[in-house]
């Protein structure tokens, strides 16, 4: 199965996907999965993450 690559909605920046992106909820009062870990914002929910575009 091949993953998307996803970047950063706010700088551009590439996501990076591992140990932290779950479907699991970082704590019980945040109710936002963790779509990726921007280098400049640190970990983002789906809403901050875009399809990176193919380069071609």
């Amino acid at each position: 199965m091949e993953r998307e690559t996803l970047r950063c909605r706010l700088c551009g920046a590439q996501l990076t996907r591992g140990l932290l992106v779950t479907d699991s909820r970082n704590c019980c009062l945040n109710a936002t999965p963790i779509a990726g870990t921007c280098p400049e914002h640190g970990p983002v929910g789906p809403h901050h993450a875009v399809e990176a575009e193919c380069e071609s």
